[in-house]
C-alpha cells in the first residue's frame, strides 16, 4: 500500500499562508511543523480531502466530533432553528438545554454557556475568587485549560513555594503574556502527586481560592487519577474553603453522559465543559455548578458577558447531541467502548509485529498511545523520546489515511463501525513499519 501524497493540500495552503499566519487556525510551540490537509467531505468515522485521500477520523477535531461527521438527525435539528429566529438572546430552547445538562451531570445544580473551554476556565476562576475572598489556584502538570495568560505553560522551580515560570522550550510558553501573571496567580504541582497537593494546600490555604484539574488527565497523557487522588482533594477543598474546579472540556460527555465525574464518584464545585456537548458541529460551551456559587451571577456580584451565550443555534446542537447520546440509556457509549477495544488490540498487535514499544491508556472513548513499555502514572512518566516517538507514529498514520490527536490522542465517535475497523487493521501494519524505520534511523 502506497503512502498518500497531498500535492492538492499542499498547494492550496501555500496559497493559504499569504493570509493566514502559518496557514493554520492555531498553533503552539511544537517541535514539529504538520502538513495541513485540507479537507472537502465527511461523513460518520471518514473524511476525504482534496487529493481524494480517504481517512479514518480518530482526531474528531480534539474530541468534539462525537456524533459522527454529517450525522443526519444532528443536522435536521441545526435546520430546524435556522428557520427560525437566530440572533437573539433567549428562546423556547433555553429551560430544556439546561434541564438536559443538569438531568445528567452530577454536579450542575445551575448552568452559564459560552463558546469556548477558555473562556469558561477564566469564569470559573472568577467565580472561585468572588466565593472565596482568595486570589491563587492550583493547576496541574500535564493538564491544560486554554490558551490564557494565566493558566497556560510554565512549571515551578521551587517544590516548596511551586510558582510557575515560563522556561526555553515550553511548547506552551509565549511571547506577549502578561508580565507576571503566571508567578502572581497560581501555584502548579505535579498531577497524582498526593504528598505535595496536601503540602502545598495545608501551607498556603489562606491564598488558594481554587484548584483546578482534569479529573482524568487526558492531555497529559491518558492518565487515570490513582486511588484516593481526587477523594483527597475533595476533601481538602472543603476544609480549607477552596472551589474545587473539574475541567471536563474533553471528559464531559465523551466517557459517558455524567462526565469524568460521574465515572469517579467525585462531585467538583464547579466543572466546565465543551467540545463532544455540542456534538462537533458548532462551538458552544458551559460553566455549571453549585446554585449557591453560581448566583454569584444572578446577583450580578460577578460579571460574566458575551454576544453570543446560548445562541439558539449552538443550543439545538447541544440538544441533539446529548438526546442522541443519551438515547436506549446511553447505549451507545457500550458499542463505542467495544470497538475502541478492539481497534486497541489491533494497534497493540501491529506495533509487536514490528517490534515497536506501545501502550494504549486511558478511557477508552479518548485514550492516548505511548511508545514505551510501562504505562504512565503522571506526565512526568512520559519522555522527551517517548513523545517524539509517538510524533513519528502519529504522522505515519496519517500518511496511511488514519488520522489522530497531533499529541497521540483518539478520539472515536458513535459511529464507527466494522468496515471501520477493518480499514484499521489494513493501514496500521505499513503505518507502524515506516514508523519504525523512522525510529530506527533517528535513535541509531
Amino acid at each position: 500500500m502506497l503512502a498518500y501524497k497531498w500535492d492538492n493540500s499542499k498547494m492550496y495552503n501555500t496559497r493559504l499562508k499569504k493570509y493566514l499566519p502559518g496557514g493554520v487556525h492555531y498553533n503552539f510551540r511544537l517541535p514539529w511543523e504538520e502538513t495541513p490537509i485540507h479537507f472537502v467531505r465527511g461523513k460518520d468515522s471518514r473524511l476525504w480531502d482534496m487529493d481524494g485521500n480517504e481517512y479514518l477520523d480518530f482526531y474528531a477535531k480534539f474530541g468534539a466530533m462525537i456524533v459522527g461527521h454529517n450525522n443526519q438527525r444532528y443536522n435536521e435539528e441545526l435546520k430546524k432553528w435556522i428557520g427560525r429566529a437566530m440572533a437573539v438572546n433567549h428562546t423556547d430552547l433555553d429551560t430544556e438545554v439546561c434541564e438536559l445538562i443538569i438531568k445528567h451531570i452530577p454536579s450542575a445544580e445551575m448552568v452559564r454557556f459560552g463558546l469556548s473551554g477558555t473562556e469558561m476556565v477564566q469564569n470559573a476562576l472568577r467565580l472561585a475568587r468572588a466565593y472565596t475572598g482568595k486570589n491563587r489556584f492550583i493547576r496541574f502538570e500535564g493538564n491544560y485549560h486554554g490558551n490564557a495568560d494565566n493558566i497556560m505553560g510554565g512549571r515551578a522551580i521551587d517544590r516548596k513555594r511551586p510558582v510557575p515560570k515560563d522556561y526555553p522550550g515550553d511548547y506552551k510558553g509565549t511571547l506577549g503574556r502578561a508580565k507576571d501573571i503566571l508567578e502572581t496567580q497560581s501555584f502548579i504541582l505535579p498531577w497524582n502527586d498526593l504528598e505535595t497537593l496536601e503540602e502545598v494546600v495545608t501551607t498556603y490555604a489562606d491564598e488558594i481560592c481554587a484548584i483546578i484539574t482534569e479529573p482524568i488527565s487526558i492531555n497529559g497523557g491518558g492518565i487515570m487519577p490513582q486511588a484516593g487522588y481526587l477523594e483527597k482533594m475533595r476533601a481538602l477543598c472543603d476544609e480549607h474553603n477552596i472551589v474545587l474546579i473539574f475541567d471536563e472540556i474533553i471528559t464531559g460527555f465523551r466517557v459517558g453522559l455524567g462526565g469524568g465525574q460521574a465515572l469517579l464518584n467525585i462531585k467538583p464545585d464547579l466543572t466546565t465543559l465543551g467540545k463532544a456537548m455540542g456534538g462537533g458541529g458548532l462551538p458552544v460551551s458551559a460553566l455549571v455548578g453549585k446554585a449557591e456559587i453560581m448566583k454569584l451571577y444572578e446577583s450580578k456580584k460577578v460579571i460574566h458577558a458575551g454576544t453570543f451565550n446560548g445562541y439558539p443555534l449552538g443550543l439545538a446542537a447541544v440538544k441533539a447531541t446529548l438526546e442522541i447520546l443519551g438515547e436506549d440509556n446511553g447505549s451507545c457509549y457500550g458499542r463505542m467502548a467495544e470497538n475502541a477495544a478492539q481497534i486497541y488490540e489491533i494497534f497493540k498487535s501491529a506495533a509487536k509485529a514490528v517490534d515497536l514499544p506501545l501502550v494504549i491508556q486511558g478511557p477508552l472513548t479518548c485514550a492516548s498511545y505511548h511508545c514505551q513499555e510501562y504505562e504512565a502514572k503522571s506526565p512526568r512518566e512520559i519522555s522527551y523520546d517517548t513523545q517524539f516517538k509517538d510524533i513519528v507514529i502519529n504522522s505515519s498514520l496519517a500518511k496511511y489515511g488514519i488520522l489522530v490527536s497531533s499529541i497521540s490522542r483518539m478520539y472515536l465517535n458513535i459511529t464507527l463501525n466494522a468496515d471501520d475497523i477493518e480499514f484499521f487493521r489494513e493501514r496500521v501494519s505499513p503505518a507502524l513499519a515506516e514508523a519504525r524505520q523512522i525510529i530506527d534511523d533517528t535513535f541509531k
